[in-house]
């Protein structure tokens, strides 16, 4: 395998990023343009996010029977086609809301499983290309960061210039572009000799067996669970609250969220770079937690001024970008090759699924008992979840194998699998 193979498929899943925030700014700017009702936005809004919610619940068996080489091209070919169905219906028989409910949702339900996908993939291009699981864990991290960054601005930008077809056609070339990638980075990758197959109901029983099993995935999965829920409560409802009543300026709110994102950003390449030789992961996983999503809620919890919560918010992103690198790392090592799509495809749910709750509860917080005590209350939720891995034995496994567990395949689940291979 060709050692580009592992940039590409990192350039791929950034396109898909890409184009997934994109159309998430285009498609509701699309309904608005054609119908002009804030209804139908939400409707096609909530089909985008349920085809989402509901492909990572079904997928996992999918990704493990016909491999990750296959599926990931042909799902991002697929969610092109239901992209330019969009413009191409509404320009020649029209588009009804049923019509477009179903393209919007499909199109979510294809994204997710060709990025599943691309992560079931990952370990196998890392050995293959002579790479280690860090650096290709902190290169997809940030490869969907910057996609995540650049996607929206991107289309608002765009859509000054085009009318929204226009820039759903572009997404949809984007899509196409991934494709591509995807194609160059996993052509020459093996296929899995796995198990007989089975039934769905006793392949998907077999990937929740895994997660019930390893104490430490599943801890992983439930602190994700809760962290995702505050995240977006902070990011949707808490910041731009702050930015309207206490920094009065939507200004601040677009510097301090892209500060936060783009300091983020830098932290993924910062472990790519450096993750291989840090062994102690557990140390600087609490590090990072203690010093990343705390410290702007309680600056916030103390009326920080702009200047103060800018920096804050920079170190608490920079020390933010370590955290999912190093999670996903130790998740490559650990779950067998044979189970990766069942399991990774229930961890993005469960980890994914509170993110609506999260939003109507931070808005109900801060309606009910304030902004200052919300955060407050939200800070030692975050310190709370902190217990887990700070005094968690299981937590113990995350730090790095040393090298002669790699030799004899002892702390890498799937590694003699891959190996054999």
């Amino acid at each position: 395998m060709r050692r580009s193979s592992l940039p590409a498929l990192w350039f791929s899943n950034g396109v898909v990023s890409t184009a997934g925030a994109a159309g998430f700014v285009a498609i509701p700017w699309f309904v608005l343009e054609a119908t002009g009702s804030a209804a139908r936005v939400g409707v096609v809004t909530a089909a985008e996010l349920v085809g989402l919610l509901l492909a990572a619940a079904l997928s996992g068996p999918v990704i493990d029977r016909i491999g990750p080489s296959r599926i990931a091209p042909v799902c991002d070919v697929a969610a092109a086609l239901c992209l330019s169905a969009i413009p191409l219906a509404h320009a020649s028989t029209g588009l009804t809301l049923w019509s477009l409910t179903l393209l919007t949702g499909a199109f979510g339900a294809l994204r997710e499983p060709g990025q599943t996908a691309r992560r079931v993939a990952l370990p196998r291009v890392v050995d293959a290309t002579g790479s280690t699981v860090e650096r290709g864990a902190g290169g997809m991290d940030a490869a969907f960061r910057a996609g995540q960054l650049s996607g929206a601005p991107a289309a608002g930008s765009a859509l000054a210039l085009f009318d929204p077809a226009g820039v759903l056609w572009f997404s949809a070339a984007a899509l196409l572009l991934a494709a591509l990638a995807v194609l160059y980075a996993l052509w020459r990758l093996p296929a899995v000799g796995g198990s007989e197959r089975e039934g769905l109901r006793r392949e998907f029983a077999a990937g929740f067996g895994y997660l019930r099993r390893d104490r430490l995935i599943m801890w992983v999965v439930v602190l994700l669970s809760v962290t995702n829920l505050l995240d977006m409560s902070f990011m949707a409802v808490f910041l731009p609250t702050y930015a309207a009543r206490v920094l009065h300026s939507p200004v601040a709110l677009g510097v301090l969220s892209g500060a936060l994102g783009g300091a983020a950003l830098v932290g993924n390449l910062l472990f790519t770079w450096l993750g291989a030789r840090v062994r102690r992961r557990r140390a600087l996983f609490v590090l990072a937690f203690a010093f990343g999503p705390i410290p702007p809620h309680a600056a916030m919890a103390f009326g920080a001024g702009f200047p103060a919560l800018f920096g804050v918010v920079v170190v608490g992103g920079l020390a933010a970008g370590v955290i999912n690198p190093i999670l996903a790392a130790t998740s490559y090592e650990r779950i067998p090759v044979e189970l990766r799509g069942r399991v990774l495809s229930l961890t993005t749910l469960v980890a994914q699924m509170g993110t609506p709750l999260g939003v109507l509860l931070g808005g109900f917080a801060v309606e009910g008992i304030g902004l200052r005590g919300t955060v407050v209350c939200t800070s030692l939720s975050y310190a709370a979840v902190l217990l887990l891995p700070l005094f968690g034995a299981s937590w113990r496994e995350l730090n790095r194998p040393e090298p002669a567990d790699h030799e004899v395949g002892v702390a890498t689940a799937g590694r003699r699998a891959e190996v054999a291979e």
